[in-house]
């Protein structure tokens, strides 16, 4: 039998990889993963609270490049953060004239039960898989992962 081509295969992947996003991007299982906080924040802002606890405290327009969102929609969703004691605006070490914003202690605890939460869940994804499987499904979605972040990084310099 003839190896598929590699555009029936980036077809077939583009299916599996829309219904993967879309799955691991819905409310249902974030608020399943996260229901403290799922009912209060979108995926958007739960993914900030990731990204803030990666970055030593970005300004609102480096918050808003790693999310791809527009600033001023950036700026409503620190306000949300801040109402909800996650995260906090405040002036730079580096350069007191910006504001950058951070993980509060309240954020950071949200955040790391959140990974917990996503390492249980994932683990159970793991499971479903025999045990070769599991180590090479782990590699080739590092590799692919790699490949989607230096795309991602050109189109935001482009």
């Amino acid at each position: 039998m003839a190896e598929p081509n590699l555009d029936s295969l980036a077809t077939e992947l583009a299916g599996h990889w829309t219904a993967l996003v879309r799955t691991m991007g819905s409310r249902k299982l974030s608020a399943s993963l996260h229901p403290a906080l799922a009912a209060k924040l979108s995926p958007a802002s739960l993914h900030a609270l990731h990204v803030l606890a990666d970055d030593a405290a970005p300004r609102i327009s480096a918050l808003a490049g790693r999310l791809g969102l527009d600033e001023s929609t950036v700026t409503r969703l620190v306000d949300r953060l801040e109402a909800l004691g996650l995260a906090e605006r405040t002036h730079s070490e580096a350069d007191r004239r910006s504001i950058v914003v951070t993980l509060t202690d309240t954020g950071r605890e949200a955040v790391e039960s959140m990974r917990e939460q996503r390492r249980i869940f994932l683990g159970e994804v793991l499971y479903a898989l025999e045990p070769a499987e599991r180590t090479e499904f782990v590699r080739l979605t590092a590799k692919a992962a790699a490949v989607l972040q230096t795309r991602a990084a050109e189109v935001v310099r482009r």
